[in-house]
Parts: structure tokens; sequence; C-alpha cells
């Protein structure tokens, strides 16, 4: 798996959390990264 294979699973673990606790900024919270980083 390369650089951007890994940043994307990354992202996508993110926005699966997301989804499931119904909030994108605890779930970026949780994973220690910014929201508008997240997204990008």
């Amino acid at each position: 798996m390369n650089k951007d294979q890994r940043e994307i699973q990354r992202k996508l673990r993110i926005l699966r959390y997301a989804e499931e606790i119904g909030h994108v900024a605890k779930a970026c919270r949780y994973f220690g990264v910014g929201c508008c980083l997240s997204c990008r």
C-alpha cells in the first residue's frame, strides 16, 4: 500500500466513524485531526 492509499484509508475510517456516531467534529477529535484537514 503506498502513501496515497494509506491516506485515503485513514480518511475513510474517520468518515465512517463520523457517520456511525453522527458527528464529524467529534470523530475528527477522536482521531486527532482538525476537521478541515480530514475533509480535503
